[in-house]
């Protein structure tokens, strides 16, 4: 990994619908100059099971791996 996990700032979502996600989002990063280090996920019936800190070594890890392979939306 390219920074220890304690690096990232990490916000996990859990029973917002898409679009407070969204606004929440939006409005977090609004706040810092820098958000490379921005995490952001919602829960899933995984997530809710593993211990916390593999919880952010893992989604740390997507994290990287989505700024590398960055994914296509396409609006509805």
């Amino acid at each position: 990994m390219e920074n220890s996990y304690n690096e990232k700032k990490v916000i996990i979502f859990h029973g917002y619908p898409d679009d407070e996600v969204m606004r929440i989002m939006n409005t977090v990063k609004q706040q810092y100059e820098d958000r490379s280090n921005l995490i952001f996920a919602k829960t899933t019936p995984r997530s809710l099971q593993i211990n916390l800190e593999k919880l952010i070594k893992d989604l740390q890890e997507d994290h990287e791996y989505l700024k590398k392979n960055p994914p296509e939306f396409t609006t509805k």
